[in-house]
């Protein structure tokens, strides 16, 4: 018998621990891009806004407990639950060794690509992982294919969209808006940064916070502590969320700002209130409609339509190509790592 602590397997303590560093690889992945353009921009050191937006980070999740754990629950039904809770073939450790295999996919390719500091996808990165470790494990038809074509693959063509058509929006009316200000502008814009930054930040962690909360549920049910239909998940594991992503995006977010920031647009303050902005309408829409989209594609596709509504050729379009393919691979690369991964903790754990 597997040893107990809190009457919990010891297994699910080991696989929470993994979940939550998925999450702080998040916070210096994903996180950071709620400060990129405002460090760019000069509207605040940067130490400063790390730590300014890791405290929003931290306690926003508890507002979930008032506003609902939709995305979370959209993650939990990737793959049908029936394959591996209801199904006298499927023993408890296959069930845990294939959510293990789908976290530790998702961790590897968030390490590679913040190494290289490509701002892709953590959700997608997540999501391509557990659904590649469950085909591996159930085979095709335990993948609940309704959802996830039309709240996954579909969100990787219209959350850009989206993102790059708001921001190309937000920008010309703001320059109209701001034409008779002159120099004036960049002051207003500076201050107002720091608004947007906070609204980013929080539509963020509620966002991502949900992700890892989603797979702790799962690890509970299958460890033998399910929770009852449509109760909130433990406080601590919420709390716990929060603090991965802030730490993530206080201790290593330095990679990703530089691209997100710098490598696509020489963004101005007023680039940069325009950015935050879209990116936290989309995010916080998202949230509304518990469909788990990218943040890093909607902000790097913000910052691109923000640059295009200025200037077309000042965008550096060699580096959003870059950046678009990563969005397009993650998925199966991610699944098929996480398959491969599977296989090899089954080999080794038999």
């Amino acid at each position: 018998m597997l040893t107990e602590i809190f009457g919990m397997p010891l297994i699910f303590w080991i696989l929470a621990l993994i979940t939550y560093c998925f999450t702080l690889v998040n916070g210096f992945h994903d996180g950071c891009n709620a400060v990129a353009t405002l460090i760019s921009s000069r509207a605040m050191k940067p130490k400063t806004a790390l730590y300014f937006a890791g405290a929003i980070e931290l306690l926003a999740p508890l507002t979930l407990f008032l506003t609902g754990f939709g995305v979370s629950k959209t993650i939990q039904n990737m793959v049908n639950e029936t394959a591996y809770l209801h199904n006298p073939e499927v023993t408890k450790e296959k069930a845990l060794i294939f959510i293990a295999a789908g976290i530790l996919a998702a961790i590897i390719w968030n390490l590679v690509t913040w190494i290289f500091g490509i701002p892709a996808s953590s959700t997608h990165a997540l999501i391509g992982g557990v659904v590649g470790s469950g085909i591996a494990a159930f085979g095709f038809s335990c993948v609940n294919w309704g959802n996830f074509m039309t709240q996954v693959v579909l969100m990787i063509f219209l959350a850009p969209i989206l993102g790059f058509c708001i921001g190309f929006g937000v920008m010309k009316l703001l320059k109209l808006l701001a034409r008779h200000m002159d120099c004036k502008a960049n002051a207003v814009f500076k201050k107002a940064q720091v608004v947007n930054m906070i609204l980013l930040s929080y539509s963020h962690s509620t966002h991502d916070s949900q992700k890892s909360i989603g797979i702790i549920m799962l690890l509970m049910t299958i460890s033998g502590n399910p929770l009852t239909i449509g109760a909130n998940p433990p406080m601590l594991a919420v709390l716990i969320a929060g603090a991965c992503l802030a730490c993530g995006i206080i201790f290593g977010g330095y990679n990703i700002i530089k691209t997100v920031g710098m490598g696509i647009y020489k963004v101005k303050p007023i680039n940069s209130f325009a950015s935050q902005l879209t990116a936290a309408s989309v995010l916080i829409s998202a949230n509304i409609f518990h469909v788990p989209v990218s943040a890093s594609h909607v902000v790097t596709s913000s910052i691109m339509g923000v640059g295009s509504a200025e200037r077309v050729n000042a965008v550096r379009w060699s580096k959003v190509k870059n950046i678009v393919i990563s969005w397009f691979i993650t998925l199966p690369v991610v699944g098929t790592l996480g398959a491969i991964i599977y296989m090899l903790l089954s080999l080794l754990l038999k």
